[in-house]
């Protein structure tokens, strides 16, 4: 191999100069000189020739390395990045090959020595890799190492409903010792979407699977994941808060690492790992786990998806067996016409409705025709015919038809057209319903209209499934010799849809038949079909392709089934791959379709729902003023509970003073134009001796209209609510009582008092009152004090209760200060206490109403005081954080017991049994230090243990104004 090196050797330095003249520009090397362009390059080539010519002894070896690596270090000092460098060893295995693009064949060298070269150039950017990344070869061969042992142990199909801890646990216990972690836990998401719940944890006991549940948009270390795109740490694992903890089995862990699983670009779960001893996670570590996760969420993708495909299989069967046994049943006569070839045929029931059978009745229309009544027969064909050249979707009619025998039966004909895209009837489904009975006699009406309605939904589940198959045209394709080579085609609509030829497309791998998919997942699904064998079933996969060569690529979506082809060995020759494009139309037909499906599963739970509650329904023909009412509204209205009854008959049942309201309301919800939307409250009157002849009754209901505007149909449902009423209007009668009361006790009480604390001044004033006089007379006006302030909290229980709320003056204000006076006025009461002020924050300023902030300061002393053992201080803390200022009061003593602490705030809870009499209150002392700090925009929260004693905490905003939306 001594040409290409001669080559090398000979041109060392046109190479180097054509080196620098491409790299000059790039701007990861702007303002180098050429030499710090140049580096080691002339050295690396006599290097690189050198192995090219006596081959790889391991001293070149080592010399190229030496000289690789000095290369690359100085681009590192220069800020280059990975990409950068690789591209430099890609740049010279294009300017060498040039070297000899003119020469004659013979002058070119052998492809031993270009794969000589090529060799060393592909070692240098492994070079460039390790050095960059720290990813080692070794780094690479552990990790397909644990990706192969991912693969063994993936499950086929996994059941959303079944226990998946057992089935999860080896492939979460993989990636752990990848990662050489202490322990791993998975979450999957639920079909909310938001809510995680851990599924397997790599210990024995897995505690509380199943049960441990965190919200993923909350402030937990995993609601923190699942919205991160890249790996998360927590590095300080032991001790987290409960909010941060929350749903981890995190004990034992000094170091948490987690990532989230995102296929598709939607959220299936959170995968953690963690780590006993306190390290830092290197880059990587990060990287690995990002691969193992990707390569986790796939397996674990497709392993549901598959259980869903199974259950999907159950589900069909049983469909099946369903629909056929309802069309054995059927008693109509259901017909398909094709409109393009006028070809006719008919369902088993015709020979039940007329005696003919199917086979007799011909191929085409004209045989149905020609047994229409003849005095019947041009308007219904005027009918049929209007119906296919309108834009409606569905014609009915009723006629008379001529059976076997010559006679004539009454039927209902209901028939639904399907139309191209243009508009042009195409087909038409139908059902011909006997309703000779129910014309002839009204006796057994409501048996006939059942029937009516049981016959439409049979035609409609058909037509369904006609529809179904009519939409199968599919795309079909078989590939033999192992999961990659197209080597038969069913039908050339494949060549249309991507604009190949067969010579493209026949015997090639799929991905160079079509290399726009390659990273879309289709190889990864043909392998995992043709290893396992098998079958998937895809729903509206989206793929990019062109549909010409070099043309734009497209977004396609396809319905795919890869079907495997066994030998009879059992193991996969080949796999039947059918790929319906879905295009737009038919797109929003299966959406009309599934929001039928979904409109009549929500009218059958609608159903359920009324009967469960207790609920009356009714509808009404508005125009006509027809009316049908269910058994319940019946009993609920006092209608008699069998027969017809109007509509203009049941108002009568109404109270007369709220007929005009309920008049009012229905004629609002049947005007043209308006929401149809209606909703009244009434009474009415039952007969009966059961003492209850007068109701209430709510009513909810909606008008439907019809293609004109007008009101078709009026629907709704009654609720009895007399009790509701009942309760609402002793409530009433409660809160005027209540309010009454307490206007009674405050401001009729506070004139007396005021006259007792005047007369008792004035006899404090006099010198002649001996001790024991004084002592009677202080008595008397502590007391009077002390129903003052219950007085002055009984009206501001009333303002808050039912006043709207504790009104505010705000103004500048120095919390310090406002504490300082309080501890002053209340040591006066409680001398022998001990009461401290600490400060210790810089900015204890804001904006607050000072009487009402020196009320809420007053109040939690005195209590903490009350509460606490003598001998022991009180301590009250103020200070500052960001945008509020916050206030403790701190005591010792006994805990507040723990059933109380839920309704500390709440009126009328005061302290126990035990407790001085003097001392005690109407309890209303915290319900109104709670209005008065939400008036504020602030909080306040009370802990209490044994060890710690009791503190109440007050937050207010300086800006001292209740936050939008604060109750």
């Amino acid at each position: 191999m001594k040409h290409l090196a001669d080559l090398i050797e000979a041109n060392t330095e046109a190479l180097v100069h054509r080196f620098v003249e491409e790299l000059r520009g790039r701007e990861s090397l702007q303002g180098l000189k050429p030499s710090e362009i140049i580096t080691t390059l002339p050295e690396y080539l006599r290097a690189v020739a050198g192995i090219c010519r006596h081959g790889p002894t391991p001293e070149r070896l080592q010399t190229r390395r030496r000289l690789e690596e000095a290369h690359i270090n100085l681009r590192l000092r220069v800020g280059a990045t990975q990409e950068d460098v690789t591209d430099e060893y890609t740049l010279l295995g294009r300017l060498i090959p040039r070297l000899w693009s003119d020469a004659r064949p013979e002058q070119k060298p052998c492809a031993p020595e270009l794969q000589c070269l090529f060799e060393q150039l592909e070692n240098a950017m492994d070079h460039v890799v390790v050095l960059f990344s720290g990813y080692t070869l070794e780094d690479r061969q552990r990790e397909k190492r644990f990706l192969r042992q991912l693969d063994a142990l993936a499950p086929r199909e996994l059941a959303a409903r079944e226990d998946l801890h057992a089935r999860l646990k080896p492939l979460v216990d993989t990636v752990r010792r990848a990662l050489k972690a202490s322990g791993a836990e998975l979450f999957l998401v639920e079909p909310d979407g938001r809510t995680l719940v851990a599924v397997t944890n790599t210990k024995s006991d897995a505690p509380g699977l199943g049960t441990r549940r965190v919200d993923s948009q909350g402030p937990s270390f995993l609601g923190r994941v699942a919205r991160s795109e890249e790996p998360l740490v927590l590095a300080q694992a032991r001790g987290l808060a409960a909010s941060e903890r929350e749903g981890l089995d995190a004990q034992g862990f000094s170091t948490l690492l987690g990532l989230r699983l995102w296929p598709h670009g939607e959220l299936m779960g959170v995968l953690c790992v963690g780590f006993t001893e306190g390290r830092p996670v290197p880059p990587q570590t990060k990287r690995f786990l990002e691969t193992l996760v990707e390569y986790l969420s796939g397996i674990l993708d497709r392993a549901l998806l598959m259980g869903k495909l199974h259950e999907a299989h159950e589900q069909m069967a049983a469909s099946e067996t369903r629909y056929r046994l309802a069309t054995q049943a059927a008693t109509d006569a259901v017909w398909d016409w094709d409109l393009v070839t006028n070809r006719l045929t008919w369902s088993g029931g015709l020979h039940n409705l007329t005696g003919f059978t199917p086979e007799e009745a011909g191929a085409t229309v004209d045989w149905w025709v020609a047994h229409i009544h003849p005095e019947e027969r041009e308007r219904m064909e005027r009918g049929i015919h209007a119906a296919l050249q309108g834009t409606q979707g569905r014609w009915q009619d009723e006629y008379r038809f001529q059976d076997r025998h010559g006679d004539y039966v009454r039927v209902r004909d209901t028939g639904v057209i399907r139309r191209d895209a243009q508009g042009r009837g195409v087909r038409m489904v139908g059902a011909m319903q006997d309703i000779t009975t129910r014309w002839k006699t009204e006796a057994g009406r409501e048996q006939l209209l059942q029937e009516a309605r049981t016959a439409r939904v049979q035609a409609d589940l058909e037509l369904e499934r006609l529809n179904t198959l009519l939409h199968q045209a599919p795309v079909a394709l078989a590939i033999l010799q192992g999961p990659t080579h197209v080597v038969e085609l069913a039908n050339p609509r494949i060549l249309q849809l991507w604009g190949r030829t067969r010579a493209h497309v026949l015997h090639r791998p799929v991905l160079e038949a079509l290399p726009e998919v390659k990273g879309q997942g289709i190889q990864e699904l043909l392998d995992g079909v043709f290893t396992t064998g098998v079958p998937y079933v895809g729903q509206e996969l989206l793929v990019r392709l062109a549909r010409s060569p070099g043309g734009a690529l497209e977004d396609v979506y396809f319905n795919f089934v890869y079907q495997p082809l066994l030998r009879a060995e059992g193991d996969v020759e080949g796999i039947l791959v059918v790929a319906t494009e879905v295009t737009e139309s038919v797109r929003a037909r299966q959406r009309t379709e599934a929001l039928a499906s979904t409109l009549r599963t929500s009218e059958e739970r609608l159903r359920l729902a009324q009967d469960a509650a207790d609920m009356g329904s009714w509808d009404i023909q508005p125009l006509t003023g027809e009316a049908s009412w269910n058994p319940r509204f019946r009993a609920l209205t006092g209608l008699p509970p069998d027969g017809e009854v109007s509509l203009s008959e049941a108002m009568q049942f109404v109270l007369e003073e709220d007929r005009p309201v309920v008049e009012q309301a229905m004629a609002e919800a049947n005007r043209p134009g308006g929401s149809g939307e209606y909703a009244c409250e009434f009474r009415v009157t039952r007969p009966g001796g059961d003492g209850q002849k007068v109701r209430w009754i709510s009513g909810r209901g909606q008008t439907h209209f019809g293609p004109d505007g007008l009101p078709a149909r009026f629907v709704g449902t009654a609720l009895d609510v007399t009790e509701r009423k009942r309760a609402e209007a002793e409530a009433r009668q409660r809160a005027e009582f209540e309010q009454y009361l307490v206007g009674i006790v405050s401001h009729d009480l506070r004139n007396p008092l005021s006259a007792i604390l005047l007369g008792t001044s004035s006899l404090l004033r006099r010198d002649e009152l001996d001790e024991r006089s004084i002592k009677a007379v202080l008595r008397i006006q502590a007391s009077a004090e002390r129903a003052v302030r219950m007085i002055r909290d009984l009206l501001d229980f009333t303002q808050a209760r039912v006043g709207g709320g504790i009104p505010v003056h705000c103004q500048d204000l120095d919390l310090v200060a406002v504490v300082q006076q309080v501890a002053e006025e209340v040591q006066v009461n409680f001398p022998e206490r001990v009461l401290r002020t600490v400060t210790t924050g810089p900015d204890t300023r804001g904006r607050w109403d000072p009487d009402r902030i020196a009320q809420v300061i007053t109040n939690l002393v005195s209590n903490a005081l009350k509460y606490s053992p003598e001998g022991t201080p009180v301590t009250v803390r103020v200070g500052g954080t960001g945008q509020s200022a916050v206030l403790e009061v701190h005591n010792t003593g006994d805990p507040i017991p723990a059933d109380l602490l839920p309704r500390l705030f709440q009126p009328m809870q005061r302290g126990g049994p035990g407790m001085d009499r003097t001392t005690r209150s109407v309890g209303l002392g915290l319900y109104i230090v709670r209005h008065i700090v939400d008036a504020h925009g602030g909080t306040i929260d009370v802990t209490s243990t044994a060890e710690a004693g009791t503190t109440f905490t007050v937050r207010l905003p300086r800006a001292g104004v209740r936050p939008p939306g604060k109750t």
